[in-house]
């Protein structure tokens, strides 16, 4: 007697600086991270060999680290900017970058599987992105062999995760702090009973971890021209591969100082051509980011706010992304919205996770059957009814405070 093979499904977070992916067995198996080289984060960027392959992974961090001219560091915002880009002289398509990236996460989550291809995928995308965005995400995604994805936005993603959780009564709200490695989101979302929608989204496309990473960086290069300004220079205008090396070492050396300042006071950095590693105080980088987050803070206050709700009305504030758990994020929230956000203990891949996820439905209250109410211009309702505000950013938040 044969026995059925199970199916099994596929939901992908392309990230600016990390992907994710995650699998669930069906018909009603819990979801789970995949690991790709013994890693849940799979780098984003992505790379072009001397034979003109497109490595992703660490072969492509590596190879990036020596030749920068050879990669795109962040495909997923070059997919939504322009239809190609120049790498060591050649052009490729946008799409195909995503594609690769996709692929290689596709491919680790079908090796678990026997080399089964899905019953269904799910890619996750920021709330915000216009038809154009999504039509260029699911282009990538049939180039990676992925045909016809099931398109859900993030903040609904890590909504499913924690309502997985804690069984939101009907109608009500849920809203998520994401902020990745390169951008941030803010949503407000509603809970029916059986689905959330959007009802309030903003974000900045371009602030995000690495800014953070960058703080801590002008913190240092400060301290050095301080000292001596010549090794510094020779450092960052060199562009022999000893000098990119090291230039890549350090930035390393700075994300590991800058998760190590959580729980740390003080941090200890070494750079190339000084006698004497640098000492950077918590205080000091917290001060030097505090304007930053709490521009990022008080936007989402406004999409609470624009979404008809106030903070006390929220069933949750959640953190998503992976710098979200960078901890002055809790404490801002707290002080500036009066309540304790939820954080999971991998908020990166929550929202991976989340998208294969369905949470409990939950009766329905005929009180509170009219939930939102839809504006007349509005039409008929969309699967996800988002609200945008594009012109909704703090000029703390567009990279020219912190770079």
């Amino acid at each position: 007697m044969l026995t059925r093979v199970p199916d099994w499904s596929l939901a992908i977070d392309f990230g600016t600086c990390f992907s994710t992916a995650a699998t669930r067995v069906e018909p009603d198996g819990t979801a789970r991270a995949v690991e790709i080289e013994n890693s849940r984060y799979l780098p984003s960027l992505v790379c072009l060999d001397d034979a003109g392959t497109l490595l992703t992974g660490r072969a492509a961090a590596q190879l990036a680290a020596q030749r920068p001219e050879l990669a795109e560091q962040a495909p997923k915002r070059a997919l939504v900017r322009q239809e190609a880009v120049l790498l060591g002289g050649r052009e490729f398509a946008t799409a195909d970058l995503a594609a690769a990236v996709l692929r290689r996460a596709a491919e680790a989550a079908a090796a678990e599987h026997g080399g089964r291809p899905p019953r269904g995928t799910v890619l996750t995308h920021p709330a915000d992105w216009s038809p154009v965005e999504l039509a260029r995400l699911t282009h990538a995604a049939d180039l990676a062999g992925l045909s016809v994805p099931e398109l859900v936005p993030e903040p609904v993603a890590a909504a499913r995760y924690h309502a997985a959780r804690t069984a939101p009564p009907p109608h009500g709200a849920i809203a998520v702090y994401d902020l990745g490695g390169g951008t941030l989101d803010t949503a407000v979302l509603d809970w029916d009973g059986t689905r959330f929608s959007a009802t309030a989204v903003a974000g900045d496309p371009d602030f995000g971890g690495r800014d953070l990473d960058q703080a801590l960086l002008d913190l240092l290069r400060e301290r050095a021209l301080d000292l001596d300004p010549r090794p510094w220079q020779r450092l960052w205008d060199a562009t022999t591969p000893t000098a990119r090396h090291q230039q890549s070492a350090l930035r390393a050396a700075l994300t590991l100082a800058k998760e190590a300042l959580s729980s740390t006071a003080t941090v200890y950095l070494t750079v190339p051509g000084y006698p004497e590693p640098f000492v950077v105080q918590g205080g000091e980088y917290r001060e030097a980011i505090a304007p930053a987050l709490s521009s990022s803070v008080a936007l989402l206050e406004r999409t609470v706010a624009r979404a008809g709700r106030t903070p006390g009305d929220l069933h949750a504030l959640v953190l998503a992304g992976a710098a979200s758990r960078t901890p002055q994020v809790s404490d801002l929230i707290a002080a500036r919205l009066g309540r304790l956000p939820e954080i999971a203990a991998d908020p990166k891949a929550s929202v991976v996770l989340g998208a294969l996820t369905e949470p409990p439905s939950t009766p329905r209250d005929p009180a509170q059957e009219q939930g939102p109410q839809q504006r007349p211009d509005e039409g008929p309702a969309r699967r996800w009814a988002v609200t945008r505000y594009p012109d909704e950013v703090d000029p703390h938040l567009d990279g020219r405070l912190i770079r």
